[in-house]
């Protein structure tokens, strides 16, 4: 089983509790201020995990889809969207498929949902996807890490008591000739441990222009991090907007 289908379940929540509602204000603010849309737009949230991207989209007025490979965290997605009333459709799906073609003014990818696979034009075939499910002229967002902020601030190791009583310890290194930044995840809870892992490769911004520019893209601005911050090597996100050639 490929790391990505095992890892993202309830206990991805757990280690992650900062990835939170107030978070995805902040960057849905990102949105309503640096993209323009149409009235009732219709908005994809690729990797939409437990939806709380979608939901503060949906509170815009945009019409609103979520997919996501993990049936776990979609379900988290739809119980909430319906406690809120609020009408937004969740599927399954991989990142490489998509549902919809020419229908979307706006895809949405937040949190380094790219780079997951190992055979670089698998990870291309995301970005032909999302190509696909746009409108001509249509717009995307995609949140990416920057590899030169991620090599030179790694933590090597670090261990710590979380939520529910678990105790969790990441260990993480970087494989130069794959390219990759990798992460081991033991997580000890009620006596048990469990072992899970993250790979993902790490394309520069030049890999990502040609990438987008090769599958119908193209990067129009980079943001550094959600508060508008212009990219450097020292930024500690890449956040690349553009649109469709159309």
């Amino acid at each position: 089983m490929n790391w990505y289908e095992e890892w993202f379940r309830k206990e991805y929540l757990l280690i992650y509790p900062h990835r939170n509602e107030a978070e995805a204000v902040t960057q849905v603010e990102f949105i309503r201020k640096h993209i323009s849309l149409p009235e009732n737009a219709k908005v994809l949230d690729l990797c939409c995990g437990c939806g709380r991207h979608s939901i503060e989209i949906k509170k815009l007025g945009y019409d609103v889809i979520g997919t996501d490979l993990s049936e776990e965290l979609l379900d988290i997605a739809s119980s909430t969207a319906s406690k809120n009333e609020l009408d937004i459709k969740f599927f399954r799906c991989d990142m490489r498929e998509m549902l919809y073609e020419n229908y979307f003014d706006l895809v949405v990818q937040f949190f380094t949902s790219f780079g997951y696979f190992e055979d670089d034009y698998e990870n291309q075939r995301v970005l032909i996807a999302i190509s696909k499910a746009l409108k001509p002229g249509g717009k995307f967002l995609i949140d990416y890490m920057n590899p030169y902020y991620v090599i030179k601030n790694l933590v090597k190791r670090d261990e710590k008591d979380i939520a529910n009583g678990a105790h969790l310890i990441q260990e993480r290194w970087v494989d130069e000739s794959k390219k990759r930044v990798n992460k081991t995840i033991t997580l000890v809870k009620e006596g048990k441990e469990s072992v899970y892992s993250e790979s993902v490769r790490m394309y520069s911004l030049q890999e990502m222009e040609d990438m987008l520019s090769a599958s119908g893209l193209s990067l129009t601005e980079v943001y550094g991090d959600f508060s508008g911050t212009g990219y450097s090597k020292d930024s500690p996100r890449m956040i690349l907007l553009g649109k469709s050639k159309g």
